[in-house]
């Protein structure tokens, strides 16, 4: 869904001033209504994306990693669950009750929080509540909330199959207008302090709301037509073990890596793109061994090092590796004085061959990218690889110019398709995963599994560009 139609087809309403703020009284609280907005889908499909947003909650609060349950109940229904919503003076108990901590990325500056989460289902109403547990006097609970989270006593979203009715000069709710069959969502929320109606809200918090209400919404109208994401993460590594050495890495390495950086390029941009990577391998390893029965970490080869950071990184974790370019970096001393094997080498990729090498890394490596599984399959039966196709190469070393392809997803999709097409040549199955890393070329292409030794076939492709390989000489 595109940014034009959720300006066309969202029209919120939002209630920041505390003069115009609508009240209303339901289950023994004082809600104020912040924000309501008209949709078109059903209650099924809000249903469906709140409980995605309380199964995944770092897609809606960032500085989260993740959320452990401590309890999920599901309580029987009651005869107050199904009455209507005028009925002020009922207390209805929820369908749906849920413990669990907020686990911040952070972890060494960040405290954790205790959330309860209660699901309501009433005759012509959803609605999900989202309580933080302050174990403090309600005089220090804003302090105590963490600031990831709202500074509120309950927050919750709300599905209507009716519009609210309320009283333009009080802002009192007046109930439901049976003659409006449009559905109807809000976001309302209970102040923490107590004695007070007044609401305090300000301009990041009203940020936040508003960037909340327009996710529901878009959640919603993508849910409800059938929308696909048109990539999908953590097909070979499961995300919670990738954020967890994500996690791991970033705080062992980044700051020192980012203040002492040495090269005109942006750290900001490359130390934390080259840790996820290095996180995604060494995850994906860790899943290898364990499959395999295995303590050894595997070995590797970097060709088209660059910066050499990925190798660093590796090296440090334990990974016996080299990494390989045909120029030296001004960062290398630095990485080098800690362990990490550099070497300036020109490679002739229809010679050589790394026999006693687990894996071959081509992260961005330009020309070498297609030759890189033709040189693990050559290298031994064992031989795996691992590439992340970046500008457009052919084996000759010359642009690849897509001469006998159709374009029909774009020149980057169709890349991908040649550089499939040589790994399944080199009798390689092709595994793929889009990896969480700050570049939209982020696609990586693994080779782990053969389904045959197809020598012929590399052999066809090498005789295909006979001796006209022309590798620039800065990789």
């Amino acid at each position: 869904m595109d940014q034009e139609c959720v300006t066309n087809c969202f029209e919120p309403c939002y209630f920041f001033n505390n003069e115009n703020v609508p009240l209303r009284i339901w289950n023994n609280k004082t809600w104020h209504i912040i924000a309501e907005a008209k949709v078109d889908f059903q209650r099924d499909v809000f249903q469906k994306v709140i409980e995605r947003w309380t199964k995944e909650v770092h897609l809606i609060i960032p500085p989260i990693e993740y959320a452990e349950i401590i309890n999920d109940t599901g309580l029987e229904s009651s005869d107050t669950e199904c009455k209507e919503l005028h009925e002020e003076s009922l207390i209805i108990k929820p369908t749906r009750t849920i413990l669990r901590r907020l686990i911040p990325k952070r972890k060494d500056k960040d405290d954790e929080l205790e959330e309860l989460i209660e699901y309501y289902e009433c005759i012509s109403e959803s609605r999900v509540v989202y309580s933080p547990i302050i174990k403090s006097s309600q005089e220090s609970a804003e302090v105590n909330i963490p600031f990831y989270y709202p500074k509120v006593s309950c927050l919750s979203y709300v599905y209507s199959e009716y519009k609210r009715v309320y009283n333009t000069d009080t802002a009192d709710y007046n109930g439901i207008d049976d003659n409006d069959y449009q559905s109807w969502i809000y976001i309302e929320i209970v102040p923490l302090t107590s004695f007070s109606n007044m609401l305090h809200t300000t301009d990041k918090m009203k940020y936040a709301y508003t960037q909340l209400f327009k996710k529901l919404f878009k959640w919603c109208h993508n849910t409800s037509i059938g929308y696909q994401k048109r990539v999908h993460h953590d097909l070979l590594v499961p995300k919670d073990l990738y954020m967890q050495t994500y996690q791991y890495l970033k705080g062992k390495y980044a700051k020192e890596l980012v203040r002492n950086w040495t090269e005109k390029t942006d750290p900001a941009k490359f130390v934390f793109e080259d840790i996820a990577i290095a996180s995604w391998l060494i995850s994906l390893w860790k899943l290898e061994r364990e499959e395999n029965f295995q303590t050894r970490l595997q070995s590797f080869v970097d060709l088209g090092c660059g910066n050499g950071l990925l190798t660093f990184l590796l090296t440090s974790e334990g990974h016996e590796g080299v990494g390989i370019d045909v120029r030296k970096r001004k960062i290398w001393d630095v990485f080098q004085n800690k362990g990490a094997k550099l070497i300036v080498e020109t490679l002739q990729p229809n010679v050589v061959t790394y026999p006693d090498v687990d894996w071959i890394i081509g992260n961005h490596a330009d020309e070498l990218v297609p030759w890189i599984p033709i040189i693990a399959a050559r290298s031994s039966d064992n031989a795996n690889f691992m590439v992340i196709p970046c500008c457009f190469f052919a084996l000759s070393g010359s642009k690849y110019t897509f001469e006998k392809q159709i374009i029909s997803s774009g020149k980057y999709k169709a890349y991908q398709e040649y550089i499939h097409e040589i790994i399944y040549k080199c009798g390689f199955i092709v595994e793929y995963d889009w990896l969480r890393i700050p570049s939209t070329k982020n696609v990586a292409m693994v080779g782990r599994k053969r389904k045959s030794n197809n020598q012929d076939q590399i052999d066809e492709l090498l005789q295909s560009i006979g001796s006209g390989i022309m590798l620039r000489l800065d990789l």
